[in-house]
C-alpha cells in the first residue's frame, strides 16, 4: 500500500485506500523530464515515492517547492476545480511516483465524506505549511536586499519599480 507513505492517506478505511490504488498507476521519471508546465490542464494528483521534483513559476524563473520527501504530494490544482496547474514540475533526478486522476480522487472522496473532510484538512495543513515557507524565503530575501552594505555605508532598498 505504497500511497499510504503519504500522511494525507493515513488511517483511512481499507475500502478507500483500495479504490485509491485501483486509479493508481507508478510513474518513473527521467532527470529533467517536466510532468507538466504551469497554465497545463490540472488532469492528475500526484504522491512522491522516491525522488525530487522542482515546482517552479515563471518559465523555472522561480523554484516554489522541492518536492523530496516520500509520500509528499503535489498537483492538488486536479483536486480543487483548478482548470490548470499552478506550477511547472520538474524532475531533478530519477524519480518515482504514484499518479492518480484527479477527477476520480474526486469522486471517491465525494462518496465517503467523512474521510474526504480527513484528506483535505490535510492536504490543506500541507499546503499552508508551503505557504509559510514561501513567506518566509521572501521576507529573508527582501531582508538580505535591504541589509546595510558595509563595505560602502550604503543601503540598498526594493521600492515600486519607476
Amino acid at each position: 500500500m505504497f500511497i499510504q507513505q503519504s500522511d494525507l492517506f493515513r488511517n483511512m478505511e481499507h475500502e478507500i485506500i483500495k479504490a485509491f490504488m485501483d486509479i493508481s498507476e507508478k510513474q518513473d521519471v527521467a532527470v529533467g523530464e517536466i510532468l507538466f508546465r504551469e497554465g497545463d490542464p490540472a488532469t492528475h494528483f500526484y504522491v512522491m515515492l522516491k525522488g525530487a521534483i522542482k515546482l517552479s513559476l515563471k518559465e523555472g524563473s522561480y523554484v516554489a517547492h522541492v518536492v523530496s520527501r516520500p509520500g509528499e504530494v503535489f498537483g492538488w490544482s486536479s483536486l480543487f476545480d483548478r482548470d490548470a496547474y499552478s506550477a511547472t514540475a520538474e524532475a531533478l533526478a530519477e524519480t518515482r511516483l504514484v499518479r492518480m486522476p484527479g477527477d476520480q480522487v474526486k469522486a471517491i472522496l465525494e462518496k465517503h465524506p467523512e474521510s474526504a473532510m480527513r484528506f483535505y484538512r490535510r492536504l490543506c495543513k500541507t499546503l499552508g505549511e508551503r505557504l509559510v515557507r514561501s513567506y518566509e524565503a521572501i521576507t529573508s530575501a527582501v531582508h538580505a536586499m535591504t541589509a546595510e552594505s558595509h563595505g560602502t555605508g550604503q543601503i540598498l532598498t526594493m521600492g515600486p519599480a519607476h
